[in-house]
Formats: C-alpha cells, sequence, structure tokens
C-alpha cells in the first residue's frame, strides 16, 4: 500500500519543508494520561520525529521507524537539537518482514499512516502484556490535501486481524478542517501470563 506517495515522494516532502520541527500531535498529548508514565515506544511511519521527540521528552525510550531516508536524517538532527536520543531504523512498511527485528515496547503509536491489516498479528509480536497501540489518522478525505485518497483512510476493518488486545477507546474527531479518527488498543494478558 502506498500512503499518499512512494519514499521518493516521502523524501522530496520532508526536503521541502522547514528546519523547524512541526509540533507533536495534539490527540496523542491528550492521551498520554492513559500510557505509563515511561517504558519503551515504537513510533511507527515516524516521518521526521514530531512524536517521537514528544514521547522521549516524556521519559520513553523511543525506537522510529520510516521509508524516507531524508525524513530520519531530519530526526537526528532534530533530536539532536532537543537533546533526546531516539534510536532510528529505515523500513519498508510494505515488507512482510517489516517487524522481524524489533523489540518488544509498551506503546506503539501509528500517526497518519494506514498500515497494511495484514501487518498487525506480526506488529503486535512487539507489543508487551498491558501494553497500548495508539492508531491516528485520517477518517474522510480533506479538501485542503489532494494527497490524501481513500486508500489512506483509516477503517474498522484495518483491526480485523487484532487478536489479543481489547479496545479501549475509539474516538471520531475534528482537528480544523481534518476529520480523524484515534483508536486505542491495550494487550490482554492470556491465562497463565505472569
Amino acid at each position: 500500500m502506498i500512503y499518499m506517495g512512494d519514499a521518493n515522494w516521502w523524501n522530496n516532502r520532508f526536503s521541502a519543508r522547514s528546519d523547524k520541527l512541526m509540533a507533536h500531535d495534539s490527540k496523542l498529548e491528550a492521551d498520554m494520561a492513559v500510557f505509563p508514565n515511561h517504558g519503551t515506544a515504537l513510533d511507527i511511519a515516524c516521518g521526521d520525529g514530531r512524536n517521537s521527540i514528544f514521547l522521549s521528552k516524556h521519559g520513553y525510550s523511543v525506537d522510529a521507524v520510516d521509508f524516507s531516508e531524508t525524513a530520519l536524517e531530519r530526526l537526528h538532527s532534530f533530536a539532536n537539537a532537543e537533546k533526546q536520543i531516539i534510536h532510528t531504523k529505515f523500513i519498508d512498511l510494505s515488507n512482510d518482514s517489516a517487524f522481524d527485528e524489533l523489540k518488544e515496547y509498551d506503546l506503539i503509536i501509528i500517526n497518519h499512516f494506514r498500515l497494511n491489516k495484514s501487518l498487525y498479528p506480526d506488529l503486535l509480536k512487539h507489543l508487551k502484556k498491558d501494553g497500548y497501540l495508539w492508531v491516528n489518522g485520517f477518517h474522510e478525505i480533506p479538501s485542503n490535501n489532494p494527497n490524501v485518497t481513500n486508500t489512506d483512510l483509516l477503517i474498522d476493518g484495518d483491526f480485523e486481524k487484532i487478536t489479543n488486545c481489547s479496545l479501549q477507546n475509539k474516538e471520531l474527531y475534528i482537528n480544523g478542517e481534518h476529520k480523524l479518527v484515534r483508536y486505542i488498543w491495550k494487550k490482554n494478558k492470556v491465562e497463565g501470563d505472569q
């Protein structure tokens, strides 16, 4: 699945951005009260790191993955400027083995990226028991962004392969001209877990 463009499109887009870090997602900030106060976090399709740096500043040890080398270079620059340590990895999220070499995390976030639903079972192998999966993105095509198409919109069916997790909250909301949806999943303990 190509989200709004391929790696070259995103490299060009990140190259054209200003040298100022964008603000972290306000919905992520609002949801921080739900998550552990610290731990390990994975930022999927992290871009140039606005949410990774936010999580790092809030006590998380953060791994961030993206398929744009330019985005990851920018993330390193922003993290250094903010005196934060973010571990980055170049990963093509269209690859079925994308998550094979990742560790386990207390929190996994996916912001404004529609992950192929077939990858959720593998991704959730890297979520610790009682860990949280936070997914946020477009619910409707925004009128002010022609790059977003129907294939970029989050739908409930994207999560049909999720097992051993319970949906804690789903919220449809509006941010400016954008109609968005946010899901919070919690990994369940299975019988026999300590």
